[in-house]
């Protein structure tokens, strides 16, 4: 879904100058973002590719018409999720959901990605010591698919995730409303991952 011009005009307002300058002049990519449980209309990726790098953030749209950026702000996202007033309702829409707010609410440069199987997992060549710790973790094969079930009012989700050089082990509680506490272990780390996305 592409965005109305009232709505571009928001996310300009939401963006640093030299960012709105693309949403202004076009060259920006701006599109709808699915986040399970909200509307279509809530979240926006914002890509900019026009300089020595590709730019990439989220915004949200409030329901009286202004936005805020939610990359590297989960507090932006919750204030969101307050005014739509939303009601998770199943344990599908409640995995959607952390997926997208892992991705919309990531600082630009955190790598964060969800992993179902150790064969999910990209390798770089590593130092000794690092080799050492790719076998070690391998050998033991722990992750799993994602886990998403009824807690209470609520639900628990469970998933492996890839964040920078370590792999963890998260845990979410999601409440009918939309309010996200959650919890992680580090089950490996200085692994020789990739270091960019």
């Amino acid at each position: 879904m592409k965005p109305t011009k009232d709505q571009l005009s928001a996310i300009a307002k939401a963006l640093h100058p030299a960012l709105a300058e693309s949403i202004e002049d076009g060259s920006a990519d701006v599109t709808s973002f699915a986040v399970p449980g909200l509307p279509d209309s809530a979240a926006w990726r914002i890509r900019i590719d026009a300089g020595d790098h590709l730019v990439q953030t989220y915004a949200g749209l409030w329901p009286d018409g202004s936005a805020r950026i939610l990359s590297d702000d989960q507090p932006a996202f919750f204030d969101l999720v307050v005014d739509l007033k939303i009601a998770i309702d199943d344990s599908k829409t409640a995995l959607g959901y952390v997926l997208a707010f892992l991705e919309v609410t990531r600082g630009p440069t955190v790598i964060v990605r969800q992993i179902s199987r150790a064969g999910d997992i990209s390798w770089r060549p590593g130092t000794a010591e690092e080799e050492l710790r790719r076998k070690a973790f391998l050998k033991e094969q722990p992750v799993a698919p994602p886990s998403s079930e009824r807690k209470g009012d609520g639900f628990h989700v469970k998933m492996w995730l890839i964040v920078d050089q370590r792999i963890q082990l998260n845990t979410f509680d999601i409440a009918r409303d939309g309010k996200i506490e959650s919890s992680y272990r580090v089950v490996a780390s200085d692994l020789p991952l990739p270091i960019a996305r």
